[in-house]
C-alpha cells in the first residue's frame, strides 16, 4: 500500500471513532436527560401530592391575584366545585385579598401572616390563619404567590369553650367566698330579728299593762314594774339601730347578688359596657379573695362606655385581682398589702392599671408570663391560664393591648388599653414589659 493509501485509511478510521465516540455521548445525554425526567416526575407527582395532604387549604396565584392552582381543601373549606375557581381573582372569596397580595409584592423574601376571614358559597364567613410567600424568577420578578390557608373555626370553638372553662372554674372557686360574704350579713340580720322578735314581745307586755292600767284593772305600782322591767328606754334606742342594721345586711346580700348576676351574664355580643362598674363588680366577687390579704385603693375616672364583650372583660378583671392578692399573700409576712385599681381615657382609648404590692415577677420568667399553662403558683392554686386568657381576650378579641411593670420585692402593675370604639384594626400590642 502506497503512503497515501495508508493516510485514507488511517482517516477513515479516525472518523469512524470519532462517530462512535458522539454516539456514546447521544446515549449517555439520553439516559442523563430520561433519569432527570424521572427524577422531574417524580418530585413534581411529590409536590402534587404534598400539595393535596397538606391540612389546610394551598393554592397558587398569578402576581394578579388570579388563582392557577388549588388543592381539594381549598374546594371542601368554600364548598365550591373542583376547578370552579381558576383563573378568577381570590378577592372574590376573600374582599381584602389585593391589599395582602400588594403586600407580599412589595416585600422581599419574606413571609407574610394573617388572620382574615373567607366567604363561602353559602355566604358563611370562615375566620382563617393565612401564610404567603412571593416565589421570583432569577431576575428578582414575581412570577407566583403561594398561599396557605388554615381553617380556625375548630380553634375558635376551643378557646371559648376553654374561655368558659376558666370562667367556670373561677366562679366555682369563689363559690364558697360568695357564701361566705352572703353568710356574714345574714347572721347580723339574723341575730337582729332574734333580738326585735325578744324586744316586740317585751314591749307587747308594755302594750298590755297599759290597757290594763287605762282600764282600772292594774295598779299604778304594778304598771311601773312592768315599764321598767321591759326597760322601754334601752328598747327604743336599740330596736331602730338593730332595723338599721338588717336593712343594711338585706342591701348588702342584694347588692352581692346584683354584682354576681352582672358578672356571670355571658354577654358574648359586643355592647357598650361601664368599665367602673365591671370592675366594682369583679372587686365584689372577689372581695373574699383579698380581704384578709390586702386594702382596695379605687381611682376611678370619667369613662365614656366601651365597645366591647363585657362577660370576656368581667373574667380578665377577676383573674387580675385574684393574681393580684395572690401575689400579696406569697410574701409571707402577715403585713397587708394594697390592690391598686385605676382607670382614665386617653386618645380613644380606656386605660385600667391593677396593682399590687405583691413579691413582684423575676426577670427569668418575664417572658413567660403570658404562655398558656404556665404558672409559678402550687398545684391547685392556679390552672396557667389566668394571663393567657387575659391576652387572648384583650389583644386578639378587642385589639386592644395588655402588658406590665414589676419589681420584685415590690410590686407589679398591670395595664389594659381598650379602644373606646370597639375592635377595629388590630394594634400593636405589646405582651410584657418590665421596667
Amino acid at each position: 500500500m502506497n503512503v497515501g493509501a495508508a493516510a485514507v485509511a488511517v482517516g477513515a478510521g479516525s472518523a469512524e471513532a470519532r462517530i462512535a465516540a458522539l454516539e456514546l455521548q447521544v446515549r449517555e445525554r439520553d439516559a442523563e436527560l430520561l433519569m432527570n425526567q424521572q427524577q422531574m416526575s417524580a418530585v413534581y407527582g411529590y409536590l402534587l401530592g404534598l400539595y393535596e395532604v397538606i391540612p389546610g387549604a394551598l393554592l397558587t396565584l398569578s402576581p394578579r391575584g388570579e388563582i392557577t392552582r388549588t388543592n381539594r381543601e381549598f374546594h371542601s373549606l368554600l364548598g365550591i366545585r373542583a376547578g370552579s375557581s381558576i383563573h378568577r381573582s381570590l378577592a372574590r372569596v376573600w374582599p381584602t385579598a389585593p391589599a395582602f397580595i400588594e403586600r407580599c409584592l412589595a416585600a422581599r423574601d419574606a413571609l407574610h401572616r394573617a388572620e382574615d376571614r373567607w366567604q363561602s358559597r353559602d355566604g358563611a364567613s370562615i375566620p382563617v390563619l393565612l401564610s404567603a410567600s412571593c416565589q421570583r424568577d432569577e431576575a428578582g420578578e414575581p412570577l407566583a404567590i403561594l398561599v396557605v390557608a388554615i381553617d380556625l373555626r375548630e380553634q375558635r370553638k376551643l378557646e371559648m369553650e376553654l374561655r368558659q372553662a376558666q370562667k367556670l372554674e373561677s366562679l366555682g372557686q369563689l363559690a364558697a367566698g360568695i357564701a361566705h360574704e352572703i353568710n356574714t350579713p345574714l347572721q347580723f340580720v339574723g341575730d337582729n330579728l332574734h333580738f326585735i322578735h325578744e324586744s316586740f314581745e317585751a314591749l307587747g307586755k308594755v302594750v298590755d299593762a297599759g290597757i290594763a292600767f287605762r282600764d282600772g284593772r292594774l295598779a299604778a305600782d304594778r304598771f311601773d314594774a312592768t315599764l321598767a322591767d321591759a326597760d322601754v328606754d334601752y328598747l327604743r334606742q336599740r330596736v331602730p339601730r338593730a332595723i338599721g342594721r338588717s336593712i343594711e345586711g338585706v342591701h348588702r346580700v342584694a347588692a352581692i347578688v346584683d354584682a354576681m348576676k352582672r358578672f356571670s351574664h355571658p354577654r358574648s355580643e359586643l355592647a357598650e359596657v361601664d368599665i367602673n362598674a365591671s370592675l366594682a363588680d369583679a372587686l365584689t366577687v372577689a372581695h373574699n379573695q383579698y380581704k384578709y390579704l390586702a386594702d382596695v385603693v379605687t381611682d376611678y375616672g370619667e369613662l365614656p362606655r366601651v365597645i366591647a364583650h363585657g362577660g370576656d372583660l368581667n373574667q380578665v378583671f377577676l383573674n387580675l385581682l385574684v393574681n393580684a392578692a395572690h401575689a400579696i399573700e406569697a410574701r409571707g409576712d402577715g403585713q397587708r398589702g394594697t390592690i391598686t385599681v385605676r382607670t382614665a381615657a386617653a386618645n380613644g382609648q380606656v386605660l385600667i392599671d391593677i396593682g399590687d404590692t405583691g413579691t413582684g415577677i423575676p426577670e427569668a420568667i418575664r417572658q413567660r408570663v403570658f404562655d398558656p399553662f404556665f404558672t409559678t403558683k402550687a398545684v391547685g392554686k392556679g390552672t396557667g391560664q389566668g394571663l393567657a386568657i387575659a391576652r387572648s381576650v384583650i389583644v386578639e378579641r378587642h385589639h386592644g393591648g395588655l402588658d406590665f411593670t414589676t419589681e420584685v420585692g415590690t410590686g407589679t402593675t398591670f395595664t389594659i388599653r381598650l379602644p373606646i370604639a370597639g375592635p377595629g384594626e388590630p394594634g400593636a400590642a405589646t405582651e410584657a414589659s418590665s421596667p
